[in-house]
């Protein structure tokens, strides 16, 4: 008796050489004579492993070979389908990512339920056309159909601007012709949420920058105003710096505005919204397409701005760090770069570090203001470290011992420039938090003189950070001066 595999194959050359119009079982018994319910059981075992299909006209079946398994499996009827058939066809069916199968024509064979939800039913369709609205394909199958690759991988986007992930294989079918079977995933959130990081890191890259390379605030602020709309896409912005002492906005920077001098009345609304905004604490959306009424005064004030530049957004966020608020943002947006979601998380994500980027700056600036006062004033003054190592002198402290250069002084040891009792003065200090009292001051030239000294610790919110203090010749010496 003849092999089961060789029967398989000549029912299947018979199906083949009767022609695409298939096969009655009457025919397929011509050329292989077997008996009906011989040949039935044959049929049903090719069937049931994929390689041949049938048609129901009538009473009769008509037998085919199948070029497309997968797609006969999911015509068929739920009661035709063997067992096997019904669970590959769910899983298919219900796989969290798209299964598409193709002619080596382009022609969609098959598509599961993750494909159709994107696309509707596009079977028989072009797949460029379809899912990419081309004329031709533009994710290297052609490769595949041309025989010089056996895999290809690509990323492109749709027609609707999804993100896809194809991975697609060409296979041999049970009648040696060949398909493409592609693995498709939907990875825009992915690719977004990629996007949104690398985004986020080139602003904190660009504004940690604009805080070390900036001496004042309102250089800081143009220069983040700068990066931001170099990496978010708007069409004017503003940071105003905020007071709280005098409940004012103090300083000012903007980008974007018509060459042409803004009048107090824009420059009046602005103020109303950040002054709003920072009194709220919260952050600010007027939406032109959306918000309709306009009784509150920051509605009212964003609207007559969106009027007057035709502005689609006007977006606004207090500027806070450690519960301190600095300033606002506002963000202006006309209808063709409206300020998408993304763009709002990442603004509302690094407002914080603008706002700390403001803060130092604002201390910076403070103590170089209360720096500059010490250098011009007569009193000399010197400051030390925990450890005694002088830090800062003015030029009157310079004087009063006779040296002209700082570096003569700073790094050495305090008690140098003393004579008596001069070591116990900073522990004195870093223990109760002043003293003052009589020293003998030694000057570079040898002589000496009696200081009083006047000596005090400066707190931080970490703990003590210097020793400061006040020379002054006691009166005598400065009259024998």
């Amino acid at each position: 008796m003849k092999s089961e595999e060789e029967i398989f194959n000549k029912i299947i050359g018979a199906i083949q050489a009767i022609g695409d119009i298939g096969a009655t079982i009457d025919e397929i018994s011509e050329v292989v004579p077997l008996e009906r319910h011989t040949m039935s059981k044959y049929l049903n075992h090719l069937r049931a492993d994929g390689r041949l299909s049938y048609k129901q006209i009538g009473r009769a079946k008509v037998w085919f070979v199948s070029k497309a398994p997968l797609q006969h499996i999911f015509r068929l009827k739920e009661e035709e389908k063997t067992y096997t058939e019904k669970i590959f066809s769910r899983i298919l069916s219900d796989m969290p990512e798209g299964v598409l199968i193709l002619d080596f024509d382009y022609n969609i064979l098959f598509m599961n339920r993750y494909l159709s939800s994107l696309y509707d039913d596009c079977l028989g369709q072009k797949y460029y056309s379809a899912f990419f609205g081309y004329s031709q394909d533009p994710t290297g199958i052609s490769a595949l159909i041309d025989g010089k690759e056996e895999e290809v991988e690509s990323h492109v986007a749709d027609k609707k601007g999804r993100n896809l992930d194809i991975k697609a294989r060409r296979v041999e079918n049970p009648d040696g012709s060949f398909s493409i079977i592609a693995i498709i995933r939907n990875v825009t959130e992915t690719v977004r949420n990629e996007t949104r990081i690398r985004t986020l890191s080139e602003l904190y890259r660009l504004l940690g920058e604009a805080i070390n390379r900036s001496y004042t605030i309102d250089h800081l602020c143009s220069a983040i105003l700068k990066d931001l709309r170099d990496v978010i896409n708007f069409e004017m912005g503003d940071i105003l710096i905020y007071d709280p002492d005098a409940d004012m906005l103090s300083s000012y920077a903007q980008i974007g505005y018509p060459s042409e001098d803004e009048t107090s009345e824009v420059d009046d609304w602005k103020r109303t919204i950040a002054m709003e905004t920072i009194h709220n604490r919260e952050v600010f959306l007027f939406d032109c397409s959306v918000n309709k009424e306009k009784e509150s005064t920051i509605a009212q004030a964003a609207y007559r701005l969106a009027q007057g530049y035709k502005l689609q957004n006007v977006y606004a966020i207090p500027l806070r760090t450690k519960g301190d608020i600095h300033g606002a943002l506002l963000i202006l947006s006309g209808s063709q770069r409206a300020i998408a979601d993304e763009d709002r998380s990442l603004l509302e994500g690094i407002s914080e570090v603008i706002a700390g980027g403001i803060a130092k700056i604002k201390a910076e600036e403070e103590w170089r203001l209360k720096a500059s006062v010490i250098e011009i004033l007569s009193h000399p003054i010197f400051m030390t470290n925990r450890e005694g190592k002088m830090t800062y002198v003015n030029p009157a402290f310079l004087e009063l011992l006779g040296y002209t250069e700082e570096k003569d002084v700073l790094g050495h040891s305090y008690s140098e420039f003393w004579e008596n009792g001069s070591e116990d003065v900073v522990k004195i200090v870093y223990g109760t938090g002043s003293w003052e009292g009589v020293l003998l001051a030694a000057k570079k030239d040898g002589s000496e003189y009696k200081t009083r000294l006047s000596a005090s610790l400066i707190i931080g919110k970490k703990g003590p950070l210097q020793l400061v203090a006040i020379a002054e010749p006691e009166e005598r010496d400065r009259n024998n001066d």
